[in-house]
């Protein structure tokens, strides 16, 4: 088989003469041995280097190109004996060598032209059909050279190995390499910016610190124009709660946040429902484009969805003045950061519902106090005003009834007369241990507790009542479930005699399946039911906490003018079985 002549001799014709081939040959490869070292150099940070061409089967020089620190040279004879040693070891064995201690125990004498000694050495060789016809070689890397440059000398070398084969400058081979490694290294730089803002994101739990932290890291990343943070709150809207306005990022305050309905706005909509990205080259021309944006300054746009819980929470939006300049890599860079951020945002979520949680709970207990002071003075209120009246009058009429039968006199009428005044406090104390506990709701069920009250109710206010059950029939609920179930309607009663200045009552209990349901209705004024919500509204409150407790939920539906709906939907099932 016919061997490709070894680029650093000389090939000759049958006449004797140099081929002009292997000049051109030997000429582009030395062209190439220069643009990889250099290149191979900076790279990986040595202070020199060398390629050399080893004769057959690895042993001697033929040639070498040198950059050692001081001039180059194409010399071999300029190699210092230890690096030459060196250069024999790596050629025979055919291995990549690396030493970092060279200067170790001993004095070598420093490379010709250069200033220092040798310290350290990494030769990798060059591999032609199964031998070694060469080698790249670095010397002196501050530091030392670790085995990650040696797999750089290496991929040098299979560059300089296809040079020889081709006999041709590589310089797009040398030009793609350099580019591969600074691929590498941005990676690396997104990698690790990646990282960071990951442990920047999740260092807080205050959501308008984790949105505006999402824009700054971002912007090491992607560079945008504008930006903004959008998230989604009551009734469906979505407010704007981070800006960057092209110098910083400022989260909004409350009162200050844009608010918008993504009904309105097709391509917010979109992201909302769908939970996918979209990037708008141009969103002059873009049919769908509906946001307030300033169009002087934005062009390119991105919009990639925020998650928390499983569920799209919101969007944040990039914007660059230039059409057409976010690309596919820009989406997947947002995409990560966007998913990093999720988490961070659906922390920042649930530790502010359970801020909230305790606030109510701290109301909540508070209310329970009051109410239980107010039930004492009502209790004691009616007992001194009516039972310790009733009681105090009953006991003079004795004292009388006493001197009538001294005196011999008829006492029938005044025992008729004491009887009924035993029999008003008797009823009196009937009705107080009613209003705190009926002894229907034990006895009974819930049905004759709720209809007993509710009619007594209409009857007291003068309201026309309109009382309905339906599959009470069969066994009893629990008695947790019963109890609430019967203050939740209590409640809905009190504040329909209260605020509703209602005409009409409306009362439905209904068992379907595992659950059940109680409807309070009136015809009354009415409310805004997100005002109430926002307010001291301390009936609403517990009420929705009690349904909540039994794993169930409470609805209100009203309106100014329209009356209220109360409804609450409990499991039928005990949700202590083990208490």
């Amino acid at each position: 088989m016919r061997k490709t002549p070894a680029p650093g001799g000389n090939a000759k014709d049958r006449s004797g003469e140099v081929a002009p081939q292997a000049v051109t040959e030997e000429r582009a490869f030395a062209d190439a041995a220069k643009a990889i070292l250099r290149a191979c150099k900076t790279i990986l940070g040595a202070e020199g280097g060398l390629v050399a061409v080893c004769g057959p089967g690895g042993k001697g020089l033929e040639s070498a190109f040198l950059d050692l620190g001081g001039p180059e040279s194409d010399a071999a004879a300029d190699l210092p004996p230890l690096l030459r040693r060196l250069i024999t070891r790596a050629c025979k064995a055919g291995q990549t060598v690396l030493v970092n201690d060279l200067k170790k125990g001993r004095a070598p004498r420093p490379p010709p032209g250069s200033g220092s000694a040798l310290e350290s050495a990494l030769l990798a060789p060059i591999l032609v059909g199964g031998e070694v016809a060469g080698l790249v070689g670095l010397v002196n890397k501050p530091g030392g050279f670790s085995g990650a440059d040696a797999q750089l000398a290496e991929a040098f070398a299979a560059v300089a190995a296809v040079a020889m084969l081709h006999g041709r400058t590589l310089e797009a081979l040398v030009t793609g390499l350099r580019q591969a490694h600074e691929a590498e290294q941005r990676a690396r730089y997104l990698a690790d910016t990646l990282r960071e803002a990951t442990v920047v994101l999740t260092r807080s739990l205050d959501r308008e610190t984790v949105l505006t932290t999402l824009l700054d890291r971002l912007r090491r990343m992607v560079p945008f124009d504008r930006a903004s943070v959008m998230l989604v709150e009551e009734a469906k809207r979505v407010s704007v709660r981070a800006v960057f306005d092209g110098q910083r990022v400022v989260p909004l305050a409350a009162a200050a946040r844009p608010e918008l309905d993504p009904n309105d706005h097709p391509i917010v909509h979109g992201i909302l429902t769908t939970g996918t990205p979209v990037l708008i080259p141009d969103i002059r021309s873009h049919p769908e484009w509906s946001l307030p944006t300033d169009r002087s300054f934005e062009a390119s746009w991105l919009g990639v969805p925020l998650f928390a819980r499983g569920n799209v929470a919101g969007l944040f939006s990039l914007s660059k003045r230039e059409p057409g300049y976010f690309n596919e890599e820009h989406l997947r860079l947002a995409e990560a950061m966007s998913s990093q951020a999720s988490v961070a945002v659906e922390n920042a979520v649930l530790f502010e519902q359970m801020q909230a949680s305790t606030a109510r709970m701290q109301m909540l207990s508070r209310r329970l106090v009051e109410v239980q002071e107010s039930e004492r003075r009502h209790i004691a209120r009616e007992l001194h005003d009516e039972a310790g009246q009733a009681l105090v009058s009953l006991r003079f009429g004795l004292r009388l009834l006493e001197r009538e039968i001294d005196g011999g006199g008829s006492v029938t009428g005044r025992v008729a007369e004491l009887m009924q005044r035993t029999d008003a406090v008797i009823d009196g104390l009937h009705r107080l241990a009613a209003d705190l506990r009926p002894a229907s709701l034990d006895h009974l069920g819930l049905e004759a507790a709720l209809r007993q009250y509710s009619r007594s109710t209409a009857s007291k206010f003068g309201l026309e009542l309109h009382f309905k059950a339906r599959g009470l029939t069969g066994e009893r609920l629990p008695a947790v479930v019963e109890t609430a179930l019967y203050r939740v309607a209590q409640e809905a009663m009190t504040n329909v005699v209260r605020h509703a200045h209602a005409t009409r009552l409306d009362v439905l209990v209904e068992r379907r399946g595992e659950w059940v349901m109680v409807m309070v209705e009136d015809d009354g004024v009415g409310f805004e039911p997100t005002q109430a919500q926002r307010g001291d509204h301390f009936g609403l409150l517990g009420l929705r906490e009690r349904a909540e407790a039994l794993g169930g939920t409470l609805t209100v539906e009203s309106a100014p003018g329209a009356g209220t709906t109360v409804v609450v939907e409990v499991p039928s099932a005990d949700p202590y079985p083990d208490r």
